[in-house]
């Protein structure tokens, strides 16, 4: 017989409410400095996959993004590729415009991080962001919002810039005060720092407290930290169905939400980058059906913890990206992505499990729009390699249900 297992569900009062753009997605700025080479912004088949996520935030950031120059002038990527290591490079026009044809025609919205590296005698050198707002001001695009630089407070240990947090929040204000005088459709609703790295260290959790105690709080719109679950290079398939690896991610949301609570007035933490492992993703895994597990308790955590968005590294490109960089196809994680956006609604709700080894473990939202009003939407996963019986306790009406089963081809968790 299999173990039962009650979850129960608290429906007499919400906990939070997400939107519609709760989960968003990265593409690196990798693809910038190759003119979009080998990602084919005009594909149709990418373009209705990317459709298919939509509305979404597109972050486009990451450890590149602190050596791109904005010009005016068209360039020769071949001329950009040889230049780099780790020096700038540059970003046409033509990239920038194809960028935003992109976003238009699948219904996303850009967040785009600022090269916070461009500085002149250790102070952010504004010049660049200014021609790009510009340029961008007379194209009439729409942005969701910017980023300053790509985990600014590791600058020191990667490139040997010594950045304090003092700075950087001056660097912030900067940019704010030159977005606050550009048009709304331009500046965006966010502003997203100190896009740290994850959570972990005591040093990282002090400089995120910082960030926002000396002024940050009041200019950015989201404090914003990365996370991961491990490195890529000792990822095992265990890792990935460990509830102490996935209770990790609890830890680092309740020092990001304190900071915030502490420091600003109701607003919201994000999670502004994310995957299951670091540097690419782990082959065979990271893009397999047991990156499903981390993937979907990660959603589930950080609604309830009242996260206002959860931004997934990436769209595509190296192991860890919803389609596949090879072949274009969409990995498990992007089914799961487009099933979640499709059925689970707003309102978050408290659940309960009865399994105290916390293999079991389910949350609850509201049903997506498109569903009777009142629906539930209870989404979660079963950890043991075993079947469990499921029972769900709460003043729930189940006479109606409709059943998602995801299980691995012949329990190959590895399957993609």
């Amino acid at each position: 017989h299999s173990l039962l297992v009650n979850v129960h569900v608290d429906v007499s009062k919400p906990l939070g409410k997400i939107t519609k753009n709760f989960v968003g997605v990265t593409m690196n700025s990798t693809y910038v400095k190759e003119n979009w080479k080998y990602f084919n912004l005009k594909s149709v088949k990418t373009q209705t996959l990317a459709a298919g996520l939509s509305p979404s935030y597109l972050r486009v950031g990451g450890t590149d993004a602190d050596f791109v120059i904005f010009t005016g002038r068209e360039v020769n990527t071949d001329e950009n590729i040889r230049k780099f290591d780790p020096i700038n490079f540059t970003m046409s026009e033509t990239s920038w415009d194809s960028i935003h044809r992109f976003t238009q025609k699948v219904g996303w919205t850009l967040i785009f991080d600022l090269n916070s590296l461009y500085r002149t005698d250790g102070v952010w050198n504004s010049s660049n962001a200014e021609v790009l707002i510009k340029y961008s001001i007379k194209k009439n695009y729409s942005m969701a919002g910017w980023e300053l630089g790509n985990e600014p407070g590791e600058y020191l240990r990667k490139f040997g810039v010594h950045l304090t947090v003092q700075q950087l929040v001056k660097d912030y204000q900067k940019l704010s005060s030159i977005l606050s005088q550009a048009p709304p459709n331009i500046r965006g609703r966010i502003l997203i720092g100190p896009s740290t790295i994850p959570l972990v260290q005591s040093r990282v959790v002090q400089f995120f407290n910082e960030f926002l105690r000396l002024g940050g709080n009041a200019v950015v719109s989201s404090p914003n930290f990365h996370h991961y679950y491990m490195d890529e290079a000792t990822a095992s398939v265990q890792n990935f169905v460990d509830p102490d690896v996935l209770d990790g991610l609890q830890v680092e949301i309740n020092h990001g939400n304190d900071a915030t609570r502490k420091f600003t007035h109701g607003k919201q933490l994000w999670i502004g980058e994310t995957s299951s492992a670091w540097n690419g993703g782990a082959k065979g895994l990271s893009d397999g059906y047991v990156a499903a597990f981390m993937w979907l308790d990660k959603l589930g955590l950080a609604a309830k913890n009242n996260v206002g968005a959860v931004i997934r590294q990436t769209f595509y490109g190296a192991n860890y990206g919803l389609i596949d960089h090879v072949t274009m196809e969409p990995n498990p994680d992007y089914w799961l992505t487009y099933i979640y956006k499709k059925l689970v609604g707003d309102y978050v709700f408290q659940t309960d499990s009865s399994d105290k080894r916390r293999r079991v473990r389910f949350y609850a939202h509201c049903a997506a729009e498109g569903f009777p009003p009142g629906s539930l939407a209870v989404y979660g996963m079963n950890l043991y390699s075993s079947n469990v019986t499921l029972k769900l306790t709460g003043v729930l009406d189940t006479s109606q249900m409709k059943v998602y089963l995801m299980s691995a081809p012949n329990q190959n968790l590895q399957s993609k």
